[in-house]
């Protein structure tokens, strides 16, 4: 009859921990889209935060609000915010002097009443404009892959703010996110594969302002049999007939085009192309021509 008190004791015991466990799971500060909360005496400091406006462009301000809310009948002392943006952004201004690049302290949050905190930032516009020439000559297996864009994709700045203060436990965390919307702009592919003997030049001017894209191309190529050093195995001999594809795609004109070979045996010839914002101009032909940019875009 003892041992069976002492196994009812211990379950009982066991029981209640579970649910002191599960109630803390429960009402325990934790993480929500747009507030969070935190336990005082006889109520709940509640956090949320809002960017204005939800959504920019690339280079555009926002003003991030953050608002403490204390709901208690007692002022909460030397309370500490970190606000951290994902990707990062510029911040400008603050509304509240930083203690460090992220952190910041309000002294007091009075009984039924709020504080804020304003920051000012800058969503990042990428600077990607750029000018370039290179050439590429050997024989063997070519594969050869590349791509110039100045499309924008949209994607998302999310802002994560944690709030804390001595003696009230775990910090309370909440996150907001601003929509950064896409831009149109131009796309240029080149794709060749092929065995035997390659030579290529190439000049390329990207223009991030306007978002034009500009490319001057050489190729000439001789299809034959290679061997292919395989270091275990030995050498075994390869071949494939070359193929060339251009892909040009304007967004900014509503305008795509593409051209190219397969399966041949030689290839020989030189292409210019303009993508801006009047329109597409392609032109091209056999042999080989000085790969060269006259003016900017």
């Amino acid at each position: 009859m003892r041992l069976r008190f002492w196994f009812v004791l211990l379950s009982a015991t066991l029981l209640i921990s579970l649910l002191i466990a599960a109630v803390s799971a429960l009402t325990g500060p934790g993480s929500a889209e747009g507030g969070g909360r935190m336990g005082g005496e006889d109520g709940l400091l509640e956090v949320s935060s809002s960017p204005n406006p939800t959504q920019v462009r690339r280079g555009e301000t926002v003003t991030w609000n953050v608002t403490i809310n204390n709901p208690t009948s007692k002022p909460v002392e030397g309370l500490f915010i970190k606000v951290v943006f994902d990707p990062e952004v510029e911040v400008l201004a603050a509304s509240i002097p930083p203690l460090s690049a992220a952190l910041f302290k309000l002294e007091e949050v009075g009984a039924r009443s709020f504080a804020t905190l304003s920051l000012v930032v800058r969503v990042p516009r990428s600077e990607r404009s750029f000018a370039m020439s290179r050439s590429i000559k050997g024989e063997g297996f070519v594969s050869l892959s590349e791509e110039y864009s100045t499309i924008e994709e949209p994607y998302e700045i999310r802002c994560l703010v944690s709030a804390w203060a001595e003696g009230m436990g775990r910090p309370v965390r909440n996150s907001s996110a601003l929509a950064v919307l896409g831009e149109e702009g131009a796309m240029v592919r080149v794709r060749e594969m092929g065995s035997g003997n390659y030579s290529s030049s190439e000049e390329v001017r990207v223009n991030e302002r306007n978002r034009s894209i500009e490319i001057a191309r050489n190729v000439s190529a001789d299809y034959r049999p290679f061997d292919l050093d395989l270091w275990v195995e030995g050498s075994r001999n390869g071949s494939s007939l070359w193929s060339e594809m251009i892909e040009l795609r304007n967004d900014l004109a509503r305008d795509t085009s593409s051209f190219g070979e397969r399966n041949a045996t030689h290839l020989h010839r030189w292409y210019h192309a303009i993508l801006q914002q009047n329109g597409t101009v392609v032109s091209f032909g056999e042999g080989w021509r000085p790969a060269y940019i006259h003016d900017p875009v």
